[in-house]
């Protein structure tokens, strides 16, 4: 019975002391200090109550984080097809400046005629391959969701 009585009253001073004020001390200096204690010249203060938030609904932040983490995926997939879109079309731009409309020069090792005709071939060739490349590049920039280019 005593146990209960004792824990009684330490709840009661405990709660007392949970209720106690904050206090603004100034020195001669001018230092200023707060404690929850009263010293002498110490004013109280009145501090605003604490606002509790309520939580929200998880569920609806964890679909958005998700469709964020998705857009961010598809754009970073977007940047990298661009990229591979304009290397190659310089690519397609360095051999077709080569190709020269089908009449390349000749090279110092050229000095067979069908060496020239099979490089002449190589680069046709290399040109159409690029041009499929960037056909399907751009199809597949289209086909990603979000922003159409």
């Amino acid at each position: 019975m005593k146990r209960n009585n004792f824990l009684f009253i330490a709840l009661i001073l405990f709660s007392c002391l949970a209720q106690a004020g904050v206090y603004k001390h100034i020195d001669e200096r001018g230092n200023v200090t707060y404690s929850n204690i009263p010293s002498s010249n110490s004013k109280k203060i009145d501090l605003p109550p604490i606002v509790v938030v309520p939580s929200t609904d998880s569920g609806d932040i964890d679909d958005r984080i998700i469709k964020r983490r998705e857009n961010a995926r598809i754009e970073e997939q977007r940047e990298q097809m661009q990229s591979k879109i304009s290397e190659e079309e310089n690519r397609l731009n360095e051999v077709k400046s080569e190709y020269k409309e089908g009449i390349p020069d000749r090279l110092g090792s050229e000095r067979n005629y069908q060496r020239y005709l099979n490089r002449v071939e190589r680069l046709r060739e290399e040109i159409s391959v690029r041009e499929k490349n960037l056909n399907m590049l751009r199809n597949e920039l289209e086909k990603l969701p979000g922003k159409s280019n």
